[in-house]
């Protein structure tokens, strides 16, 4: 019931502050019912009892409940409240950390687990936790009391309390299972509707909207249909902790009449009695109760640390004094998880001043030792040098502040052109992103706009052309001024003129600084310094692009082949 990970996070003084506050509320309600007891068994005796020695304490007592409970609502909002920023920060910083990993979740799950999968949360911890540690507890105080007053009443009623729990934890065993499916169906259901709106205009164009509409209302009802399973068996479990907790109370209520009518107890006892019996199952039926409502939040808890848990990236402690200024991979090898093997013995030198271009089919291995790069990948074999230091001594901070990796994914916030800009540089003047932007052959279409600078951006760009979009991308990249560039595919998709600016931009930064430029398409490579050419997780062939033409065999089969297409193309 009590997950160690959670219980960790957890404010222990305002949940023991919680748990006081409810004794205390308990304590005044045992005054309470004893009050009134002593008040009726008075009013046997005697006809006409004075009322205000009883009425006024009672009072009292009353206003002091309300006045815990006010404080305990404040403080159970505060809890929740503080419990739900903290995790949401975790969750936060945990998927910047992990980035775009094989391991980081889907947007629309991350979303999920970090809205409503934390909202969960709040009536387990706000609620049922405190409840939980209240009802050890209580009921210890309430058999105490009774037990004063008769032995064996007061034994029977508390035999009974622990099959409350038992019910409670064999309904556990059952909604674990269901709620870790249940929670899973959610997110894949989430997931497939999110998907459904950005993919709605393939879906028109292929007129298979109908089709994916009837899809995701069957999976909808899938999903309706074990909610309602899962709240019924919720609810028959509900009404097996009622005929527990009304059957121990009734047979402690019947014990203590017939030890009444034996004149083994008093008037006042026998009241007593029947006052608190409703009060002895109390807790412990509040807790089964919340606890059903809590399962939710049970599972979701499970889901949030499990993705808190999970493995991240390791980096040294080391910094770079000095500005990078060569790269070395020594038998360099690496697997998916074990899989077959991605990379195997790659070995190359990469300095400043030199434009290397990857060459190779999709899923030949450029991208993959482009992240082994900058240390985005774990667990890989031999040995990654910048300059005199190993890549894995080095911290993050040092890694991320003289590299940076370029792609097609890179994303365009909505905002300004100038906003879009200053992520790699906020210190950067106007002068400098005008310099930038004049490197990219942007500066005219910038200054003929009305806003300038202050040109508005649309989200991810979709008020540019691809050229344009993906050529300020590599503005923003320039401003960062780093001493590593890598360019995974920054051309796919971009129109011819935009491809030409990008890589004459490309040959004047390898002046200065280590780029790396990774491409499918041969032709792209040919300004190039030097070439090293993929194949199935090995590098086959490296060299100049002209010696290659000459020597290579690859590039002579692909150029043969782009020549045919183009006679083909042409007759």
């Amino acid at each position: 019931m009590i997950d160690r990970r959670l219980f960790q996070v957890t404010d222990k003084k305002i949940l023991l502050l919680q748990v006081l506050l409810r004794c205390g509320s308990l304590v005044l309600s045992i005054f309470i019912w004893k009050s009134i007891a002593h008040f009726l068994s008075n009013s046997v005796l005697d006809t006409y009892p004075p009322l205000s020695p009883f009425l006024v304490p009672i009072l009292l007592a009353l206003v002091g409940k309300l006045l815990l409970i006010w404080i305990l609502a404040g403080l159970s909002d505060q809890a929740s409240a503080n419990l739900r920023i903290s995790l949401r920060q975790k969750v936060m910083e945990k998927a910047f950390r992990l980035g775009n990993t094989r391991k980081q979740l889907s947007a629309t799950a991350l979303t999920q687990l970090s809205g409503d999968g934390i909202e969960q949360l709040e009536t387990y911890y706000a609620r049922f936790l405190p409840q939980l540690f209240y009802c050890l507890f209580a009921s210890v105080v309430l058999f105490i009391n009774l037990f004063m007053l008769a032995h064996l009443p007061a034994i029977v009623m508390l035999i009974c309390v622990p099959f409350i729990p038992l019910v409670i934890m064999l309904v556990m065993k059952i909604a674990k299972r269901i709620l870790s499916k249940y929670w899973s169906n959610y997110t894949n259901l989430g997931t497939k509707f999110h998907e459904s709106l950005a993919a709605l205009s393939v879906l028109k164009a292929y007129n298979q909207d109908e089709q994916k509409q009837h899809e995701l209302a069957a999976d909808a009802n899938r999903f309706r249909k074990a909610t309602m399973s899962l709240l019924g068996m919720q609810l028959n479990s509900i009404t097996i902790m009622d005929i527990l907790s009304y059957s121990g109370a009734a047979l402690g209520i019947g014990l203590a009449l017939f030890a009444f009518q034996a004149q083994q107890l008093s008037l006042y006892g026998m009241l007593v009695f029947i006052l608190l019996s409703a009060e002895f199952f109390l807790p412990m039926r509040q807790l089964g109760s919340l606890f059903h409502v809590a399962m939710n939040g049970i599972s979701s808890c499970e889901k949030i640390f499990d993705y808190l848990d999970l493995p991240e990236r390791s980096f040294g402690s080391q910094q770079l004094t000095e500005p990078l200024t060569e790269v070395k991979i020594d038998n360099l090898s690496f697997s998916y998880s074990g899989e077959i093997p991605a990379l195997t013995n790659l070995s190359a030198r990469f300095s400043r001043g030199c434009f290397t271009a990857f060459v190779g089919k999709s899923g030949s291995g450029k991208s993959t030792f482009a992240q082994l790069l900058l240390n985005q990948l774990d667990e890989f074999q031999g040995d990654i040098w910048w300059n005199q230091f190993a890549l894995s001594d080095l911290s993050r901070g040092a890694i991320l502040e003289r590299a940076v990796l370029v792609n097609t994914k890179d994303f365009l916030y909505l905002g300004s052109l100038k906003d879009n800009l200053l992520l790699a540089n906020p210190d950067a003047s106007d002068e400098e992103l005008w310099a930038v932007l004049k490197k990219v052959k942007l500066e005219t279409f910038v200054a003929d706009s009305s806003e300038k600078l202050a040109m508005p951006i649309e989200e991810n760009g979709h008020n540019l052309s691809g050229g344009q979009r993906q050529r300020l991308i590599l503005a923003r990249a320039l401003l960062k001024d780093a001493d590593l560039y890598i360019f995974d595919e920054i051309t796919s998709g971009v129109d011819l003129e935009s491809e030409e600016i990008i890589l004459a931009a490309l040959k004047k930064l390898a002046q200065e600084k280590i780029v790396i430029f990774v491409s499918h398409r041969m032709y792209n490579v040919l300004q190039a310094d030097q070439v090293y050419v993929f194949k199935d997780g090995k590098i086959i062939e490296s060299g100049a692009p002209e010696g290659l033409r000459k020597t290579s065999d690859y590039f002579k089969a692909y150029f043969l082949e782009e020549n045919q297409t183009m006679k083909g193309e042409l007759s």
